[in-house]
């Protein structure tokens, strides 16, 4: 066969438990201090080796004739290196120590086959990837691949699955598998023996085939990741995103009660550093649990894996599963940002000075004083009552951080003393101890407009939680995004009816409807809340259908309310605006560290093709 070039790579899922993905998942009770994403990679493909415990040893990579073929003395620890090879055949990689002892040793084959399976061989619960090469022959825009059992006859037996190319989604060199079709055999059975077949235009001529087979130990856990939200995997558009369902199998010893299982975002064997846990799950042996990934979710930057990891009393233990992130699902942003900036809310400050709310505000100015981020934005509920001894905490606070950058307020319900007939000498003190010129007021910066909302007065019904925003308040606001410039970020303590969590029986502003009216004229348009205390961890925490216009919840400093009641976590997030697309992620105060479920992209291309910009 003639040497062929790689155009595109579909992934299929051989286990058959739900739609299929482009990653490669290694199993395993025990991470080896070698690793490897696939066991079989096409020529001239650009392909991760990763190891652990190497410092100052070496590796060498060795043709079938045992040639040495590349070899790295490692300075670091653990890390990854890629490398492609020109010539097919079998390959060995071996890891030695500083003093020539090998600690480990892992075989792969590098192949011309215009389709093969990144893996011989699959467990049960995992996925594997089918990828494609071709050549100089054109394929036909039917062409299909078909998953039969081993020894059938295509066009005579039936196809266990099968897809047409031209039914998946493209991206950057890189193809997502669409539902497969077919029958349901090995949803069944899950173990065989199968042959998987690339063919012409419509037809059973195959331009190659590859063997493949999927197996069942018992003890063993297997890990995926599933790119579909909601059961449509066209949610899945292209390089970074993450949306979709992780799914755990098999738990050794687990027991009738299960045990808990770490699902973190992990690089070189290890849960990524600065990065909270995804979510824990409790899994069965042979009974697939899954968590969800929200839609808009992306992988973090330097994430090149997933992984499973056993309860170390409340923390991420030993690996007993991963999932490799194909380099071509990694995705960074592009471009200079245009500017950046951090969200946080209800910090609730107290009149004495040692107290939990005062301290977690304290935490995260620190924190986020580190990031350097261009300002910023508190929104509302500064204080617990609005009394001069709580602004002063405020200014005592921002004492100890001199180079603080700039910060700007909106009122909320504490602030305002819970909406009483007392409003005017509060808001009074609210503006003249924040430096705040007027209730609600907008800039711009770096390109984008900022626009902030306040509480007027009191409501004419006795809830302390309810603001006020005249009509005069929502007319500027309409003439202010009509002429926004960028994208629009529109700040308010209390959320909208229907947006974010904890607002689906109703929202504390006087007039939700008419403000979500003048939200949703303009597309370029996010608007950011508070005063719910929910987590940002979650599914319910960013709303948006196309990107925009979007609602987004940001967090609680004081104290996170987790249904039941307070706890001691203290969440913000942090924002950085790219030319074509916005990053927003959650920061965890209390573990000083990143939130694993809280990273999201909104792409800007749809808003500036519907504004115009």
């Amino acid at each position: 066969m003639k040497k062929i070039k790689k155009r595109w790579l579909l992934g299929i899922p051989v286990c058959l438990l739900a739609a299929g993905a482009v990653v490669l998942f290694r199993i395993g009770s025990r991470p080896s201090s070698l690793s490897l994403p696939a066991d079989t990679f096409g020529v001239s493909a650009s392909e991760e080796i990763s190891w652990k415990d190497g410092l100052f040893g070496k590796l060498v990579l060795s043709d079938g004739e045992g040639e040495t073929v590349y070899e790295q003395r490692l300075s670091a620890s653990s890390g990854t290196i890629s490398l492609s090879l020109d010539t097919s055949g079998a390959y060995t990689v071996s890891l030695y120590s500083l003093f020539g002892r090998e600690k480990d040793q892992k075989t792969l084959t590098v192949t011309e086959s215009a389709v093969f399976t990144e893996k011989a061989s699959t467990q049960l619960g995992e996925q594997t990837v089918i990828r494609l090469q071709t050549g100089d022959e054109e394929l036909g825009e039917n062409a299909w691949i078909g998953v039969y059992a081993k020894d059938a006859v295509p066009g005579q037996d039936e196809s266990v699955l099968w897809q047409n190319l031209s039914d998946i989604l493209p991206g950057q060199n890189i193809c997502y598998a669409a539902v497969m079709r077919g029958s349901t055999n090995l949803f069944l059975s899950y173990t065989g023996e199968y042959t998987v077949y690339l063919f012409l235009d419509k037809g059973y001529d195959a331009v190659g085939s590859w063997d493949f087979s999927t197996t069942e130990e018992a003890d063993t856990v297997s890990i995926r990741w599933d790119p579909s939200h909601g059961g449509a995997v066209e949610t899945v558009f292209s390089p970074g995103d993450a949306q979709g369902y992780i799914r755990v199998n098999g738990r050794p010893d687990s027991g009738s009660d299960g045990e808990a299982l770490w699902v973190c975002w992990g690089k070189d064997g290890k849960p990524l550093k600065d990065y909270t846990p995804i979510f824990q799950l409790n899994a069965y042996a042979h009974y697939p649990v899954s968590g969800e990934i929200s839609a808009h979710s992306v992988f973090p930057e330097g994430a090149t894996e997933i992984l499973a990891c056993s309860d170390a009393n409340g923390t991420p233990g030993e690996v007993v599963a991963s999932a490799a992130i194909q380099p071509e699902l990694r995705d960074d942003p592009e471009g200079t940002p245009e500017v950046s900036f951090a969200v946080v809310s209800d910090s609730h400050l107290t009149r004495r000075w040692f107290t939990r709310n005062n301290y977690h505000f304290y935490r995260a100015l620190a924190q986020l004083n580190s990031l350097s981020p261009d300002f910023i934005f508190d929104n509302g509920d500064v204080t617990d009552n609005g009394n001069a001894a709580e602004y002063q905490n405020l200014q005592r606070i921002f004492r100890l951080f001199p180079g603080l950058p700039e910060l700007y307020y909106s009122i909320g319900n504490h602030d305002s003393d819970k909406n009483r007939s007392d409003f005017a000498p509060l808001e009074e003190r609210f503006l003249s101890l924040t430096g705040t010129d007027k209730v609600y007021y907008s800039f711009t910066l770096g390109g984008n407009t900022f626009i902030v909302l306040g509480n007027e007065g009191a409501y004419p019904i006795d809830d302390p939680d309810y603001a006020y925003l005249s009509q005069q308040q929502l007319d500027w606001l309409d003439e202010t995004l009509s002429s926004a410039e960028g994208e629009a970020f529109v700040f308010v303590h209390q959320p909208l009816e229907g947006t974010v969590a904890a607002t689906f029986e109703g929202s504390d502003l006087s007039d939700s409807a008419a403000l979500m009216e003048i939200i949703e004229r303009y597309p370029n348009t996010i608007l950011i809340s508070g005063h719910t205390h929910r987590s940002i961890s979650g599914t319910l925490a960013l709303r948006t259908e196309n990107g925009f216009p979007g609602y987004l919840h940001d967090g609680v400093v004081s104290s996170v309310w987790d249904g039941v009641g307070e706890t001691e976590e203290s969440e913000g997030i942090y924002l950085t605006v790219y030319p074509d697309e916005i990053r927003i992620t959650g920061r965890d105060f209390t573990k000083n560290s990143w939130i694993g479920l809280c990273n999201w992209r909104i792409s800007r291309k749809n808003d500036k093709e519907n504004t115009g910009n």
